[in-house]
């Protein structure tokens, strides 16, 4: 013999008992009649009482049914006693067959790897093959450690053959297993018994079966080879969660012969915190940054919704703010802000259930479909009354049609806060009148030089005046009610510390704070140089309204000025 062909013979056993070494059991089989023989059997496979069997199909059968496979990998492994799934399996041309699972070996048991092997010139005609049995290796236990974590998050782990519609389970519930696994082998048939057996919500139906279309999942992973995830709700102990089922293209995914790995896991919390994220989006969307209430968009939106709605009617208030122009220019903005969030506060608060919207600068609206217009119109005098107490006034109108007619009553409504508007700036028009003098008063006090002989005739007119030494904190005696000199008496006459004790006894607890900036004679002298006067509004304990007046006299020489109480209902006479 020539010593090249010992040196290939030589290799050739060394292949060949190198591969048998690595398998515990192998037999040759013949797939058409499940005749077998085995090649190799170590001690710790030998199967007790299976001597007699001639088919390798019953074999495989004989060890689920003596317990030798644990329980949980039966379903799997029994499929291989089938011979028609083996032999559509091996004719449809996948070359290497291979399942995992846990037998029993002697008084233990073991992780064992069972595989088909497949010849190339594997036929119907020539139906050999070799079924072979090994302990697991490392890779293995590594693959089932990593598969172990995976069913801690995931309900299914699927191996699914899109080109054969087949599938292995890899985890499975015990419900699902009991269902499905043990009555079909084709994935298509088993998605659709699944809805049909109303564990998919119905909501959600239409988009399980079109994403479960086992011949729209061909085309898809064709021409794409990335996950493809759909999200539904699934029955889970007799309720519906949201899961995410993930279809990922296994490493044997080939054109011909398309296999994937299908996993369904629990996706409830993670959901619902991305739907309230989307919410709050939407929301902020449609809100007005100052006032947080609808904006002009929501309201366009809803507006349209509304006219396709052929039943039932609506109310509808519009409401435009009186006098925020003038107060924007003498106070700032920052002032006008805070009435259009009063009035929009006022709003919420008197009408809890209604749809509310900014639409303009300072112009709102509010829709209900509960309210009658005579209730809206009780209740807007309740917020007149509300808003009057700072100061704050609105025009407003109603109005009541069908839905389908909600652009009509939108328009009807603003005619009515237009007419609203215009009574408003009538009466106002005379309430100007009084002011006026009292306005003129006030500048004679400082242009007059015996101020103190002038100020005597007119004090009846009003609850209290004060010049004030800002620098000294002193006042001079012009007109003072007793209730109050006794505070000075009190505090040594100084005119902060007398304040302090007025608004402590007699002024309401919300406008204190406002009140108590007036005696930072820094803050105030400021002020005054800019603005000439300043003014507030304010209620006592008792619930009358009383409006102060401070002017500058010479603020920068004397750093005087003049405090000027005024009740509101003479103000107003």
């Amino acid at each position: 013999m020539k010593e090249y062909e010992k040196e290939e013979n030589s290799l050739s056993d060394f292949v060949e008992q190198t591969l048998l070494d690595g398998f515990m059991k192998i037999a040759r089989v013949n797939l058409i009649t499940g005749g077998y023989e085995f090649l190799k059997m170590e001690k710790v496979l030998q199967d007790v009482g299976f001597s007699g069997i001639t088919s390798i199909y019953d074999y495989i059968r004989k060890q689920v049914e003596d317990k030798l496979v644990l329980s949980e990998y039966a379903a799997e492994y029994l499929k291989f006693s089938d011979p028609v799934y083996v032999q559509e399996r091996v004719f449809s041309g996948e070359r290497r067959i291979v399942q995992s699972y846990t037998r029993k070996a002697g008084e233990k048991y073991i992780w064992a790897t069972f595989s088909i092997v497949v010849p190339k010139d594997c036929s119907p005609q020539n139906p050999w093959v070799v079924f072979a049995w090994r302990g697991a290796d490392t890779d293995t236990t590594i693959m089932v450690d990593a598969l172990s974590s995976l069913s801690a998050i995931y309900y299914k782990i699927l191996k699914i053959n899109l080109t054969r519609d087949t599938f292995q389970c890899v985890k499975v519930d015990r419900d699902e297993q009991e269902m499905f696994v043990k009555k079909t082998d084709r994935i298509s048939e088993w998605w659709n018994r699944f809805a049909e057996q109303g564990n998919v919500h119905p909501e959600d139906e239409e988009v399980y079966r079109q994403f479960t279309g086992i011949d729209r999942l061909r085309a898809y992973f064709r021409e794409e080879k990335t996950k493809l995830s759909c999200r539904y709700r699934r029955k889970i102990d007799g309720e519906f969660r949201w899961v995410q089922m993930d279809l990922v293209p296994s490493i044997e995914y080939r054109e011909e012969n398309q296999i994937l790995i299908l996993y369904v896991k629990d996706v409830q919390e993670e959901y619902l915190r991305e739907l309230q994220t989307r919410e709050k989006l939407l929301d902020g969307y449609n809100r007005d940054a100052l006032t947080l209430l609808y904006n002009r968009h929501k309201y366009n939106e809803d507006l349209q919704k509304l006219q396709k709605e052929r039943e039932g009617s609506l109310t509808c208030l519009y409401v435009d703010v009186n006098g925020l122009h003038e107060l924007n220019n003498k106070l700032g903005h920052e002032k006008g802000d805070n009435m259009l969030c009063s009035v929009a506060d006022a709003l919420r608060k008197y009408f809890p259930e209604g749809r509310i919207y900014r639409i303009g600068g300072d112009e709102f609206v509010m829709l209900s479909d509960r309210l009658s217009k005579h209730s809206v119109e009780r209740i807007v005098t309740e917020v007149r009354q509300d808003l009057w107490k700072d100061h704050y006034e609105i025009s407003a109108g109603v109005s009541n049609m069908d839905k389908a007619a909600v652009y009509k009553a939108v328009g009807a409504a603003e005619l009515s806060m237009r007419a609203d508007k215009e009574a408003y700036y009538r009466r106002r028009g005379d309430r100007r009148q009084n002011r006026a003098l009292n306005e003129e008063l006030e500048r004679m006090l400082t242009k007059k030089q015996d101020a103190e002989t002038f100020l005597k005739v007119i004090a009846t007119e009003f609850a209290g005046v004060y010049f004030v030494n800002m620098r000294l904190d002193t006042l001079r005696h012009i007109y003072i009610p007793n209730y109050f000199l006794q505070l000075l008496e009190k505090t040594d006459f100084s005119y902060s510390a007398a304040i302090r004790l007025y608004v402590d006894k007699y002024v309401k607890s919300e406008y204190q704070e406002q009140f108590l900036q007036w005696i930072d004679y820094e803050y105030l002298t400021k002020r005054l140089l800019e603005e000439g006067s300043v003014q507030l509004s304010y209620q006592k304990v008792d619930d009358t309204w009383m409006n102060l007046r401070i002017l500058g006299v010479e603020v920068e020489k004397k750093q005087e000025c003049i405090w000027i109480f005024l009740d509101e209902k003479r103000n107003l006479r």
